[in-house]
């Protein structure tokens, strides 16, 4: 994708259609190995679009819960469908981040340990969000660890940008939170 089309592309992540029908975005429930959880429930599963073609597949797992609540450990997969360079991932995860909760005195600092996570990505390749508690979030590229990023309110100030009700596409939060 052209560094042109980011601005577009994070400022119309999700702003997007939702799967057809759930099996034709059907993924299987991963391991523990996979996402970190050892009872994972699958909450909800959508396809993210821009401008009609599909970017990714994501699904929400929780520990042994089938209500989305915060204090739970989860995970978010995204399964790629079009290749994204790491620059390209962080830019748009930067934007969305401080889209969400406006500029912070700590966000420079949690952008720097985001961008030790990231990694170029191919159709193909998943990333794993694992967040064993509030303030870590451990991202997983074709389920072998990039890092562990501990700071205050991880899990909710990077996974809003999928979860959030003021997410680009906040039908498909409510989807994918089961809602």
């Amino acid at each position: 994708m052209p560094d042109t089309a980011i601005p577009i592309l994070s400022r119309l992540t999700g702003v997007i259609a939702s799967c057809a029908t759930a099996a034709f975005c059907s993924v299987a429930t991963p391991s523990k190995a996979e996402i970190g959880l050892s009872a994972p429930t699958k909450l909800g599963e959508v396809t993210f679009r821009w401008l009609g073609l599909p970017l990714y597949d994501a699904s929400l797992f929780l520990e042994g819960e089938e209500q989305f609540d915060w204090n739970t450990p989860l995970a978010l997969r995204l399964s790629y469908r079009r290749a994204f360079s790491k620059d390209q991932l962080m830019r748009a995860t930067a934007a969305e981040i401080e889209r969400l909760e406006g500029q912070r005195p700590d966000q420079a600092q949690f952008l720097q340990k985001l961008d030790q996570c990231f990694r170029d990505v191919g159709a193909g390749d998943s990333f794993v969000a694992s967040s064993p508690s509030r303030n870590q979030v451990a991202l997983y590229l074709n389920g072998r660890r990039t890092c562990s990023v501990r700071h205050p309110d991880a899990r909710k100030r990077f996974l809003n940008i999928w979860l959030s009700d003021n997410s680009r596409a906040a039908r498909l939060s409510r989807e994918l939170r089961g809602q």
